[in-house]
């Protein structure tokens, strides 16, 4: 696995009042698993998923162990659970910019890339959970990522609502686009531009985009005359070479 990030600085998780509150249990048990979900990104960043254990979680979060086999399993379930709120997040906001319907599919996926892109640079540690850390922290949790860049593929037809079938990106292909696009993300992570990751949008636009067919095929100008002129100088050599033979 990659080296882990050093963290970046934090205000701390956020505590409960000291002795009696009016907060019932339920509302208790819901904030101990908001903040331990909470701490998991900036702790995994840290140590990397395989070094995490429970008792660095619980101590980000500032909640007892206690409390954490209360909301979870083991490390894994929480680790995959806070991976699923993280890809659920990010597929909400892709998904708003291509129900514009004002919009053409050029304007929908550069607002649905700057957006997406804008949140992971905004949250490094989540860029990282997402897409470093996921792929390689167990087998199911792989699968379940690679379950969520199929579900960012279907957004592909979803941004071109307008467009035929033909000129859409096949089922088969989407799963590339997307691939090539959390490869990148995972690069720019580990090579610890995540904060810049907006900067990838012109680019990343521009690669997906290429996978359209946005005009009618067709020869392109220039290149009819030189198909048009090969076969007729064939027939007249042809013809020169019948003359040449009877003469």
């Amino acid at each position: 696995m990659a080296k882990a990030s050093p963290r970046s600085k934090s205000t701390g998780p956020r505590r409960l009042p000291r002795g009696r509150h009016a907060l019932a249990p339920e509302e208790v048990a819901r904030d101990q698993r908001e903040r331990l979900l909470a701490a998991v990104p900036g702790v995994v960043a840290e140590k990397g998923y395989e070094a995490t254990s429970v008792a660095d979680i619980v101590k980000a979060a500032a909640v007892s162990r206690n409390a954490f086999y209360k909301s979870f399993k083991d490390k894994q379930d929480c680790f995959a659970t806070a991976h699923e709120a993280g890809h659920e997040r990010l597929l909400e906001i892709l998904t708003v910019p291509c129900g514009d319907d004002g919009a053409g599919i050029e304007e929908r996926v550069e607002r649905s890339l700057s957006a997406a892109l804008d949140a992971l640079a905004s949250e490094p540690e989540v860029a990282r959970l997402l897409f470093v850390e996921a792929p390689s922290a167990g087998e199911e949790i792989a699968l379940r990522y690679h379950e969520w860049l199929k579900r960012y593929g279907t957004l592909l037809r979803a941004a071109a609502p307008d467009l035929p079938p033909q000129s859409i990106p096949a089922p088969e292909v989407e799963g590339v686009i997307v691939g090539g696009i959390a490869s990148r993300v995972a690069s720019e992570v580990l090579q610890g531009r995540a904060k810049k990751l907006r900067d990838l949008t012109g680019p990343l636009v521009e690669y997906v985009l290429a996978f359209y067919r946005l005009s009618e095929p067709g020869p392109q100008e220039g290149r009819v005359i030189a198909l048009d002129q090969e076969p007729a100088q064939a027939a007249e050599l042809f013809e020169a070479r019948r003359r040449q033979a009877g003469a």
